[in-house]
């Protein structure tokens, strides 16, 4: 019983894509769709339901369904378990990794912003059709996205198909023109679209890009997890920020974070821009696959608590520019500036001295999500601290074992046993491990 769903980028000026829902068998009586309020690895009750527009529901002989609102992200119809057909538009102009965006330039989105859940049957394979139409074809648009293909033509539109709804939703979408960086790490396929306006060295990226890639996925062990990759990045004037997914990552960087051709070092930008990748990436493997159970059993309805964020956030923040410097992208003193600067991030907040790290996890959807002026006399930033937790645990663990063992043992047993496994972390189960 596959649920199907269709996508039209129709309306540019209005920010406006068409989605379709087709549900060939209502399993309940009371069917019940809903949208998720928050998005995996942003963790703040973002309600992207105020964005559906004219929710309507057909049988197949076209007659209207009512569609009864239950709460402010659930719909409820009466069903007689023949096919029903959901129609409704989605309100697109959120420039960001989080949601959704859609304009004469480009199109973006994540599955939890466009596609409705339906109750009872998250676990059933789902197939999408991304509508091509004559705006797209004028403008010569693409799409670039992890989803697995069913059928699609050479512009990218077509018929992709994915496990259940939780995989669905984990493969952003990007559509339009950009430029496409193509290589290969361990074997595995990996490809970087950016969109945007910019000048970019893109032989040095790609190159710089394979060193990081190729070191995460040895660090791990190979094979990787994923058979390929794609980085999906979005060039602002001054925007930053990343997103990991299963087996890709949505980013935004500001033109100026581009290498440059001619450049002999690294700007500050660049090595900003690609600590970023690096911590994307490095997702792929924690928080991705080694995860909290409570991430494991989430509708992603209501706030998902743990105290582990420390850790995931934490470690991949230290390691992200770590890699750097064992990939050979930066020397021993570059290395150590940018430990500095996290260092010093940390010592300018009072709010070290008042909040934990379990605790900055375990408050993260507000106190972190939603600051205010007071915060850095309350709160630490858990990916600046809890990287030199890290820094710190790092030189424990090889002073403790006469370096025969250090923070990447941990690593390789947390993936072993539980990354691949499919086994969700307990809360304090990490410090437990650690000890």
């Amino acid at each position: 019983m596959p649920i199907h769903y269709s996508l039209n980028p129709s309306d540019p000026k209005g920010h406006l894509y068409e989605v379709t829902l087709t549900i060939e068998q209502p399993t309940q009586p009371i069917q019940t769709l809903s949208l998720p309020s928050w998005i995996p690895g942003s963790y703040l009750i973002r309600d992207f339901s105020k964005h559906l527009i004219g929710l309507k529901a057909e049988s197949v002989t076209r007659k209207t369904v009512e569609l009864t609102s239950i709460d402010k992200s659930t719909w409820q119809f009466e069903s007689d378990g023949s096919a029903v057909t959901v129609t409704y538009q989605v309100y697109a102009w959120d420039l960001s990794v989080r949601g959704a965006h859609f304009d004469e330039t480009h199109g973006f989105f994540n599955g939890t912003s466009v596609f409705l859940c339906v109750d009872g049957q998250r676990d059933q394979a789902c197939s999408v059709h991304l509508e091509s139409n004559d705006f797209t074809v004028e403008n010569g648009w693409k799409v670039a996205t992890g989803m697995p293909v069913k059928q699609i033509a050479d512009n990218g539109f077509g018929w992709y198909q994915a496990d259940d709804y939780d995989a669905l939703i984990d493969y952003p979408v990007e559509m339009g023109t950009y430029t496409e960086i193509h290589f290969e790490a361990c074997g595995v396929p990996h490809k970087m679209v950016l969109t945007g306006v910019f000048e970019c060295d893109e032989q040095r990226l790609k190159q710089d890009l394979i060193k990081i890639c190729e070191f995460e996925i040895k660090l791990f062990g190979e094979p990787a997890p994923m058979d390929s990759y794609l980085f999906q990045v979005m060039v602002t004037g001054s925007d930053y920020g990343g997103l990991e997914h299963r087996n890709s990552t949505a980013l935004m960087c500001s033109r100026d974070d581009l290498p440059y051709k001619g450049m002999n070092e690294a700007s500050e930008g660049y090595l900003q821009f690609l600590e970023l990748c690096s911590h994307e990436y490095f997702h792929s493997w924690n928080v991705k696959r080694i995860q909290p159970a409570v991430y494991q059993a989430s509708d992603l309805k209501e706030p998902a608590y743990t105290n582990q964020l420390w850790w995931f956030e934490g470690i991949t923040s230290y390691y992200d520019a770590l890699i750097l410097l064992r990939a050979g992208l930066v020397d021993n003193k570059t290395y150590l500036k940018l430990l500095a600067q996290q260092m010093t991030r940390v010592y300018r907040m009072p709010g070290r001295f008042k909040q934990s790290a379990a605790d900055s996890s375990w408050h993260t959807w507000t106190k972190f999500y939603q600051q205010d002026e007071n915060a850095p006399n309350a709160i630490i930033i858990y990916y600046t601290k809890c990287s030199m937790i890290a820094f710190g645990l790092y030189l424990t663990i090889r002073q403790n074992t006469q370096n025969k063992n250090s923070l990447d043992d941990v690593l390789l047993h947390l993936w072993e046993h539980y990354g691949k496994t499919g086994i969700g972390l307990k809360e304090f189960e990490i410090e437990t491990i650690c000890s």
